[in-house]
């Protein structure tokens, strides 16, 4: 190997290793129990800000709850506070563990304050004044200026009505909320947990996944999602939070499997005049990041809380590969299946680029001896204009676009990468089992190691092996159809794609097994493709003769491609610059010398 190549391949470990430092997750094992979390530390570490409570007014209270249930969902409201202290799950979502059903916090871990900003502390101790189907009324007991909280559920949904007296226009709305740990892979859920939110009038922004990080409001806000890795607490207002603060930052002890996520909000929320009655509304969402259930709150841009990727990427995953899976699992029971059918299809709608790319392939396998010649002829780095001029006129007198193979790859690359964003982000593959795997949403594990490995784990992934082995012969398959001459001053492409697949082993051994699955199978697909074309649509001689002909014919008897013209346009226009520039240097030369003898 020479040095180029070597370098290459010391560029291509440090993206690998900078990607697992500060990037990718390494999976822990949770804890034992997890409904014995801790308790969490105190607001102040989020918000920053006091509270509006004054809780000395009366020793003998008796704090009391009350639940509100829909089919969906539990919801458990304290009359301390009136706050909502316990959101769970119904709809058959339990933990990776299958030991409960899915709670949005740690016991314990959310708080909810309602300010009149200026007002100073005041009690906000409730009595239960009416509890119903659905419904529940908290009144003041004291004279604070919050006197009244009206709770309605339905769905996934929680509707809040806060009545105030006295709060001139505004009042403050702080929340912080201990995101508890639900899924496999504590540290692979925190890279997918962070603060969601949209201001109005513009699209939807958020926070940093899986750091400290915060952000200023400025302009109203019409929602707020405290989003997990596969569930989400969101707080929206049609009034919007006018200003105020955002942060989300991982649990002060690391080792704490319990929490996931710390999520706070400190934000200013305007009243309305009903009937004369100051009222601030809000609506709660605590439920899964599934397109449906979260298009039921009527909010803009809310399904953008699942992360399917920008731009161009989350557009394919939207209207194109979610709707297809979404169909498809209405016929097909198995999560496994599904991924083999829509790689399939995903593979014959792109088979035409196969085509096209292995035919470019074909005729550059042609001409590798004549580029050899040309590479051997012109060995140094000082000719390397002549030899990129002796290369393209091979080319054009071939009538072969040595980009074309490059461009179908290309097309490729925004379907490669939505996919890739596609599996971790999809609800629907969570707690599906295909083969050894045990849920397709999080990392497969055939063998538990005893020591951990750094930058890769304390397991080996099965589907990531398969995915690797796939890559490599893949890629030796496709170099035996390509010419890849090594060129003095570039690195050996080969070598370099041999090598790949043994950085993906690290690269993909913590991510969600569907997506190695889905690689593993989309490499065999494309095997399987070429090695058809090549059996039996492809004639590799006759493209050889083909381009034998072409090249004997007299130069003014061949027809140049659009390519071919380009390609002896821009060559005529650097053989110019270079005279141009010898020109001025041999004038510049020749006016310095006759200065030297004056």
């Amino acid at each position: 190997m020479d040095r180029n190549t070597i370098t290459g391949f010391l560029l291509i470990f440090a993206m690998v290793i900078v990607y697992q430092m500060y990037f990718a997750p390494v999976p822990q094992e949770p804890a034992a129990e997890q409904s014995t979390a801790p308790t969490p530390e105190t607001a102040d570490e989020i918000v920053e800000l006091p509270s509006g409570r004054n809780l000395d007014a009366d020793s003998t209270y008796v704090a009391r709850t009350a639940t509100l249930s829909s089919d969906q969902l539990n919801v458990v409201v304290s009359s301390d506070g009136g706050n909502i202290v316990g959101a769970m799950l119904k709809d058959g979502y339990v933990d990776f563990w299958g030991q409960e059903p899915i709670q949005m916090w740690t016991e314990g871990g959310s708080d909810i304050n309602w300010i009149a900003r200026g007002e100073g502390s005041y009690d906000q101790r409730f009595d239960i004044a009416e509890q119903g189907a659905g419904k529940l009324v908290l009144t003041n007991r004291g004279e604070g200026p919050l006197r009244q909280l009206t709770y309605s559920i339905d769905g996934y949904l929680v509707d809040v009505q806060a009545r105030f007296e006295g709060a001139r226009g505004e009042v403050g709305f702080q929340w912080q909320a201990d995101g508890r740990h639900n899924e496999k892979g504590i540290d692979w859920e925190r890279q997918r947990s962070s603060i969601y939110y949209r201001e109005q009038g513009r699209g939807r922004d958020y926070l940093y996944e899986g750091r400290d990080d915060e952000a200023l409001i400025e302009d109203p806000v019409e929602w707020v999602a405290f989003k997990q890795n596969y569930f989400s607490a969101i707080v929206g207002s049609d009034a919007g939070f006018t200003s105020g603060k955002l942060r989300s930052l991982p649990p002060l002890d690391a080792q704490d499997t319990s929490i996931n996520m710390r999520y706070g909000m400190d934000v200013t929320l305007p009243t309305e005049d009903i009937d004369g009655r100051e009222i601030a509304k809000v609506r709660f969402y605590f439920g899964p990041n599934d397109v449906a259930s979260l298009q039921t709150t009527g909010w803009g841009e809310i399904a953008r809380v699942i992360d399917f990727g920008w731009w161009i990427f989350g557009w394919i995953n939207r209207n194109c590969i979610f709707p297809v899976y979404a169909f498809l699992a209405k016929y097909m029971g198995s999560a496994g299946l599904i991924v083999l059918v829509m790689t399939l299809l995903i593979k014959s709608v792109l088979a035409p680029i196969t085509w096209k790319n292995y035919v470019s392939s074909a005729k550059m396998k042609v001409l590798r001896p004549d580029l050899d010649t040309i590479n051997a002829k012109y060995p140094e780095q000082e000719d390397a204009m002549q030899r990129q001029q002796e290369t393209m006129k091979l080319y054009r007198d071939s009538g072969v676009n040595p980009i074309a193979g490059c461009v179908p790859q290309l097309i490729q690359m925004p379907l490669l990468y939505s996919m890739f964003r596609f599996f971790p982000a999809n609800i629907e593959l969570r707690g599906k089992s295909f083969l050894w795997a045990e849920d397709l949403a999080a990392y497969d594990s055939i063998l538990d190691l005893p020591f951990d490995i750094p930058f890769y784990g304390a397991h080996v992934s099965g589907f990531t092996l398969l995915m690797a082995a796939s890559m490599f012969l893949y890629m030796n398959q496709n170099m035996s159809q390509q010419a890849m001459p090594t060129q003095p001053g570039m690195p050996d492409m080969r070598i370099m794609m041999r090598i790949m697949p043994f950085f993906m082993l690290f690269f993909f051994n913590q991510y969600a097994s569907g997506l190695s699955l889905y690689y593993f199978m989309a490499n065999v697909t494309t095997m399987g493709q070429v090695f058809l074309v090549k059996k039996f649509f492809i004639d590799e001689d006759k493209i050889r003769e083909k381009i034998k002909t072409k090249q004997a014919r007299p130069q003014e008897e061949k027809k140049k491609g659009g390519f071919a013209e380009r390609l002896e346009a821009m060559q005529k226009e650097q053989q110019k610059r270079a005279e141009e520039m010898k020109k001025q240097r041999d004038q510049t030369r020749k006016a310095r010398n006759q200065k030297r003898k004056k």
